[in-house]
């Protein structure tokens, strides 16, 4: 049964603890194809530093400091954090991993290039948003990069993840940063869910 908006952080910090990673529908075991391009093509600048927040186990955060960036990675989870340590001792790398809320992050003001969420965002409720929001402000150098992939509406229903569509981003976001770019792609298909898709944007913050 998937979660409701109140509960969902106690859902997650279940779901960590009870399950191997391969067993959430969630876990890709790579970083999404997104992501790698903007290392690839340099839209994510090597050697900047990179904040992710909703990291898992910490799949991306581990690609990117293999990628030689600087990189914070935060989850709520302390057992999906746990194993995000594993993953980076594997690889020999480093990464500021935390057990913390991505509406309350333990990091200083404008310390980051960029600031990346895949799947936390559609998790929030209606006044988290705000706060959120002012997070990303907050831990984003001037003209930092906002890195934002979640559920779309053109993913069929249920209570969570929440489905967003193009004018909720917009309504949120398009005040205090410019929108680069906006597209649906398409996730993994899993047997919750056939050929999902799902937003992937990019967001610079206003100077």
């Amino acid at each position: 049964m998937r979660p409701t908006v109140p509960d969902v952080r106690s859902y997650f910090t279940k779901a960590y603890s009870e399950k191997l990673p391969s067993r959430h529908e969630w876990t890709a075991g790579t970083a999404s194809p997104e992501l790698i391009k903007l290392v690839w093509d340099q839209t994510i600048k090597p050697h900047s530093k990179v904040i992710e927040v909703g990291c898992g186990i910490g799949t991306e955060a581990v690609f990117l400091a293999v990628r030689d960036m600087e990189v914070t990675a935060v989850d709520i989870s302390e057992s999906a954090i746990e194993t995000a340590r594993k993953l980076a001792d594997v690889y020999g790398v480093n990464v500021d991993f935390h057990v913390a809320d991505a509406l309350n992050l333990p990091v200083g003001d404008g310390e980051f290039d960029v600031f990346c969420d895949q799947g936390c965002f559609h998790h929030l409720t209606d006044e988290e948003r705000g706060q959120y929001v002012k997070e990303v402000l907050r831990v984003l150098k001037p003209g930092g990069l906002f890195v934002l992939r979640s559920f779309s509406d053109k993913i069929p229903g249920g209570p969570q993840p929440r489905r967003i569509s193009s004018k909720e981003l917009i309504d949120t976001f398009a005040s205090h940063f410019y929108l680069e770019h906006l597209e649906r792609v398409l996730s993994f298909s899993t047997e919750q869910r056939q050929f999902p898709l799902g937003w992937f944007s990019l967001w610079f913050k206003s100077e």
